[in-house]
């Protein structure tokens, strides 16, 4: 995570400077509607999945330990149906923060196609008091490129 208020974007050719995490889904049976295709209100299911294991993957222990993270907001753009048994792999990476919020990008993709695509807004939260918690450079540190 980078210093807050600043642009996620200020890399080298624009590209951000966090690490990103990649998480393996496999569509089960149960993801399918009636439509024969994974129900919209799965997609939502695997980010947060995902973005929970990149945040297990990348932040110190003692971090995953006393902090949560609860959902601001979602932005969801459906690109291509998912089906059962397909392979998908969904890419997070935080974009930016400031003081207690980080934003969240995550690339759901299939055989190199993108499947959705989704922008979060997530708080950090205290797990004991639940209070909100300022994003530190210590804490974003691990994020770093």
């Amino acid at each position: 995570m980078k210093q807050a208020g600043t642009d996620p974007s200020s890399g080298p050719e624009g590209r951000s400077q966090y690490r990103s995490h990649r998480h393996a889904i496999t569509v089960s049976t149960d993801a399918i509607d009636e439509l024969g295709h994974v129900n919209n209100a799965v997609y939502l299911q695997w980010v947060q999945q995902a973005i929970t294991a990149y945040w297990r993957a990348v932040a110190r222990k003692e971090d995953v330990d006393r902090l949560r993270w609860i959902v601001a907001s979602h932005e969801i753009f459906y690109r291509k149906p998912a089906y059962h048994r397909d392979s998908l792999i969904a890419t997070v990476q935080i974009t930016k923060h400031t003081a207690s919020r980080a934003w969240f990008s995550t690339h759901i993709g299939r055989d190199g196609e993108t499947v959705a695509e989704v922008h979060s807004t997530l708080c950090c939260l205290d797990a004991s008091s639940g209070q909100l918690v300022r994003i530190t450079p210590d804490l974003a540190q691990p994020f770093c490129l």
